[in-house]
């Protein structure tokens, strides 16, 4: 992997600090059109360093995101030993006079059911069977509803 001057490097720096009143999204497109006018190479490369550390940025922000959504979700998370007896037990306690067919569950990683895709995050009603599918399959978690 090549690597960058150290001219390039400061030039990248500075540019950043300049503009480090700015969140990354309004950073990324300041810098965008700033590349856009420049004329000088050096300060081009400069510019493109300085938006793949923003994108860098940007990428760790969103897995970091991801994985507080997560934990949040892992919190109400039923040991996968007994998940299944577990779905089947909160679907005849809720409603004991008719059989329960549908659970909730909250999508972890995008996915499809029966042709529908779900993006991850997302919270759903699927049938005990489909729900026990994907739970298992570690797309998705079982949702307590009261």
């Amino acid at each position: 992997m090549d690597m960058l001057s150290s001219k390039i490097i400061q030039k990248r720096d500075q540019l950043l600090n300049k503009f480090d009143h700015l969140a990354l999204e309004e950073l990324s497109i300041k810098i965008k059109e700033l590349l856009i006018s420049e004329t000088d190479e050096l300060s081009k490369i400069a510019f493109l360093a300085a938006r793949v550390t923003i994108v860098n940025k940007r990428l760790q922000s969103i897995l970091n995101n991801q994985i507080i959504n997560d934990n949040k979700a892992d919190n109400n998370f039923t040991k996968p030993d007994n998940i299944i007896e577990s779905i089947i037990d909160n679907t005849k306690i809720k409603n004991p006079d008719t059989p329960l067919e549908w659970v909730r569950v909250q999508i972890k990683e995008t996915t499809e059911v029966n042709g529908v895709r779900f993006p991850s995050g997302i919270q759903i009603d699927v049938t005990v069977e489909d729900s026990k599918k994907i739970i298992e399959s570690g797309k998705a978690i079982l949702i307590d509803v009261d």
